[in-house]
């Protein structure tokens, strides 16, 4: 089931909107009928008052009932919706002011490259840089900050650095890092890698990404977004790419970045997981890590991809 757009959540938030629909008629319907009935009592006077009091009551605890079935239906109308429709693009700046966005089912989008973020490390503040993404037989899904495309599928931002990784593109706004998503990662290999518990996965990442190289606070926000897509199966086959500029997602999506004078970032680390959920376990032969130095200018990206079950 595509995550984006859950159908039994899907069809229990129409269910619960529609049962929502009928009960406000019903309330509305119930504030006529008392309005009714006030006026009786002020047309026929005192004498019928105790008789009217009586009817009034009854129409008060109905409506009363109705109003209570209203707003639990509502709070439940939220909640569902909450789960089909939380896909808050939020600023990298961590904000909440950005505009929802419902993303679209795409075909294939089980195999879709998921979250890759561009973090930028500068040993001197304040640089102009050009960071370059070039895709092949893939197609651009999603982005942020918003990037200029040349020809031949190639996407570029141009921010100001900071020591810290902040960005800063030309209006002055603020970015942690750059976001894109794109369709057909492709490569479904599981030639080396690792045969984790879905329970022992936490763990094994921490350590694993700890051992490539990302920091605390680059490998709990990478752990963060895939955790909850992971724990919950028997086992997960992992492996790692974009740590050799030769392999196949480095192929697929080339990325750059250049100063001003067209000089190449310092150090790059790209970590890229690429991951399928079984229900049994799975020999597989282990992959081997090189540590990863960061020197002056630093370029670290990790993203992701979940293969579908073939």
């Amino acid at each position: 089931m595509n995550e984006y757009m859950p159908d039994e959540n899907y069809r229990a938030a129409e269910r619960s909107d529609a049962l929502l629909q009928e009960l406000k008629k019903k309330t509305e319907t119930g504030n006529i009928i008392r309005s009714i009935g006030i006026g009786v009592v002020t047309v026929l006077g005192v004498g019928s008052l105790v008789i009217q009091a009586q009817s009034m009551n009854n129409i008060d605890q109905s409506m009363g009932e109705l109003n209570r079935r209203v707003q639990e239906i509502q709070a439940t109308t939220d909640n569902i919706a909450g789960d089909v429709y939380d896909i808050l693009e939020q600023g990298c700046d961590g904000s909440s002011s950005a505009t929802p966005v419902i993303r679209p089912i795409v075909p294939g989008d089980g195999d879709a490259v998921m979250k890759p973020v561009i973090y930028l490390y500068d040993d001197e503040p304040g640089r102009e840089v050009h960071t370059g993404l070039k895709l092949h037989d893939s197609e651009m899904l999603y982005m942020w900050p918003e990037a200029g495309m040349t020809e031949g599928q190639e996407y570029g931002w141009d921010m100001t650095t900071s020591e810290d990784g902040t960005l800063y593109d030309e209006d002055g706004n603020e970015y942690s890092y750059i976001f894109w998503e794109a369709s057909d990662y492709g490569d479904h290999s599981f030639e080396q890698g690792f045969c984790v518990k879905g329970s022992d996965t936490a763990e094994f990442l921490r350590e694993k990404l700890k051992e490539i190289g990302l920091t605390p606070h680059e490998y709990n926000e990478f752990i963060v977004f895939w955790l909850p897509k992971m724990q919950d199966n028997a086992y997960n086959i992992i492996r790692f790419e974009g740590l050799d500029p030769k392999d196949a997602y480095n192929q697929h999506f080339e990325l750059s970045v250049t100063d001003g004078e067209n000089e190449l970032a310092d150090s790059m680390l790209r970590v890229f997981m690429v991951w399928q959920a079984s229900d049994k376990y799975q020999e597989i032969e282990p992959q081997e890590f090189q540590g990863f130095e960061r020197n002056g200018f630093t370029v670290v990206e990790w993203g992701g991809t979940e293969v579908s079950a073939q």
